[in-house]
């Protein structure tokens, strides 16, 4: 059994526990089936600062909390914590696990205090007393430890982004590498390698380049990014980099609270957690707007946001519009939509959204924008004044591309799905449509 104390650092950098998470070993009956519990701390439910970790599946209330995801054995909001791929390789190598070690509550138990967002773990032993379905979890009465470790201020990113492509490579990597990759932080989420920086006061997560790249990723991101921002976005402050031979892209770590130095941080869920997303499932931008009713703190601006985004990522070609890739905040007005993040057009030619948008399905055009505005409960003046404003900063995206050097072979990649997709969702307003000739 593991037993995690679970910690939870608020944003102006003091730590408390909120409660105890366990989870009973592998029940080889069932296929490995976890199973696993969660209940919140009485002096975390006292505390004034206390709010709810997940609003939608862990109410701020006493009792018991099972997780009943047989596979992961804890609730999501917990495996929000936790990186993906890259991160989960690391770990893997670093502590050598075996197959059967690879779960998530052993990962949670490894990246401890250092997980993402503000939630941290410590390992409390086993519980006392008979262990049952529904057991009781031991008080524990240790002390928070400080959670907030500084990042290298300038890490060697080339020595990073070499100890990066030997792993993802399949090669045995040194030891050196794995300490130098775990140094800077790099057991974050994500396919791609990330590592952390913290530079001129701000806390930044670097993005490194991978070999195998056909397309320029750092800059058709950071050009991405910034033509969000065009659209009315919001969207963290990004720059590129040199890395030796190479380049980065640096993005503004939005979790963290001001000032930089007092460890604090913002509480994220993703929507995949609130809406109970598993493995494979049939949802849309509709389905987030539904949450953020429920759950935001500023229902208007995010429903607002949350279809500005949509329009943006239909037209863009932002097909990886997974529900991972959104999250909400926890600020100290409370829940908010998080700025977007991980936005890149369509380079591996997907064609079909995550994401559907309506009863149109994956495939958005103009008239599954204007039925998403009506499902997100906008006046058709505001959803049309959106798409146009969307639109007309995205038209431009060759110039926004250029200026952050984006290889022109990359761009003519670009070009065709970019031009087919502003073709589909072109307002009604618009005259001069892509591939028409200006009057």
């Amino acid at each position: 059994m593991i037993h995690l104390m679970v910690h939870i650092r608020f944003p102006d950098g003091n730590s408390v526990i909120v409660g105890d998470l366990a989870v009973a070993e592998p029940d080889p009956g069932r296929g490995g089936a976890l199973e696993g519990e969660f209940r919140y701390r009485r002096a975390y439910l006292d505390d004034p600062r206390a709010f709810s970790i997940d609003p939608e599946h862990l109410p701020l209330e006493p009792g018991i909390f099972e997780a009943r995801r047989p596979r992961a054995g804890v609730p999501a909001v917990f495996e929000d914590s936790l990186p993906d791929d890259w991160g989960r390789e690391l770990l893997t190598r670093k502590h050598r696990l075996t197959r059967d070690e690879q779960r998530v509550p052993v990962f949670l138990k490894l990246v401890g205090l250092n997980g993402l967002g503000a939630l941290g773990y410590e390992d409390a032993g086993p519980p006392r007393g008979r262990r049952t379905r529904r057991w009781t979890l031991a008080k524990i009465a240790a002390q928070t430890k400080a959670a907030a470790q500084a990042e290298a201020a300038v890490p060697d990113l080339p020595a990073l982004a070499a100890a990066a492509r030997r792993v993802l490579e399949g090669e045995d990597p040194a030891r050196n590498d794995l300490d130098l990759l775990f140094r800077a932080g790099s057991s974050l989420g994500g396919a791609r390698p990330k590592v952390l920086i913290y530079d001129d006061g701000i806390h930044w997560l670097a993005k490194l380049p991978v070999w195998r790249d056909t397309v320029n990723f750092v800059r058709i991101e950071a050009a991405t990014l910034k033509l969000a921002c065009a659209a009315g976005l919001e969207v963290p402050d990004c720059r590129v980099v040199q890395t030796g031979n190479t380049e980065a892209l640096l993005v503004r770590r939005f979790e963290i609270a001001d000032p930089a130095t007092s460890g604090g941080r913002y509480h994220r869920i993703s929507l995949a957690t609130l809406l109970g997303a598993e493995n494979f499932y049939n949802l849309g931008y509709a389905d987030i707007a539904e949450v953020l009713r429920r759950v935001s703190d500023r229902p208007q601006t995010d429903l607002m946001g949350i279809f500005r985004q949509a329009v943006f990522n239909a037209m863009v070609g932002n097909t990886d519009d997974h529900l991972k890739n959104f999250s909400m905040l926890h600020d100290a007005r409370g829940w908010r939509l998080s700025p977007g993040y991980d936005l890149l057009p369509d380079v591996m030619r997907r064609e079909e959204h995550v994401l559907s948008f309506g009863l149109r399905g994956n495939r958005p055009d103009y008239a599954a924008l204007i039925e998403l505005g009506r499902q997100t409960g906008l006046s058709s003046a505001r959803m049309m004044g959106t798409i146009e404003e969307v639109y007309r900063a995205v038209e431009n995206w060759e110039s926004v591309f250029r200026s952050y050097d984006v290889p022109e072979a990359d761009m003519e990649f670009l070009r065709p799905t970019i031009k087919r997709r502003l073709l589909r969702c072109a307002p009604e307003s618009i005259d001069h449509r892509p591939g028409t000739p200006s009057p």
